[in-house]
């Protein structure tokens, strides 16, 4: 099960990033793929959030269209929406424990720990996850 992090969904649909063709031709080919694609709404928020922020997108996507992308994700026959289990809170707590982080990390520990408790490898262009010990992780840059 293959888990994008919320800055390979961006870099996916931000034409002016230089990450954009990796990354928008590894989620394509996963969303046509075998292997089920796992997203949070932490990670579709985010999405939504980010690309419709002036500061960050040069070219910024209305509300609308970015939920549209949101409702082509979710709809695909690979598509699958995962939400903390009755474990998420010791993995959290231990990711946290183990590496020491706080603040905007966090986000990033709670995307692990759901990975974690699914057993699914995080796609991310993120360097930091690779403190999680026990995550499984994908660079789409590296492909």
């Amino acid at each position: 099960m293959l888990f994008p992090d919320i800055n390979v969904l961006v870099y996916a649909y931000n034409l002016d990033a230089p990450q954009h063709s990796s990354c928008a031709r590894w989620l394509e080919t996963a969303m046509n793929g075998n292997a089920p694609v796992c997203f949070s709404w932490h990670t579709i928020m985010g999405l939504i959030r980010i690309v419709t922020t002036v500061k960050v997108m040069p070219n910024v996507l209305t509300a609308r269209e970015a939920m549209d992308i949101a409702d082509a994700l979710l709809s695909t026959p690979v598509s699958r929406l995962i939400d903390p289990g009755t474990e998420h809170l010791a993995i959290f707590r231990k990711l946290v424990e183990e590496t020491g982080i706080s603040g905007a990390r966090l986000a990033d520990a709670h995307i692990a720990a759901l990975a974690i408790e699914h057993g699914a490898t995080v796609v991310t262009t993120d360097r930091d996850y690779r403190s999680f010990q026990g995550l499984k992780l994908i660079d789409p840059l590296a492909i």
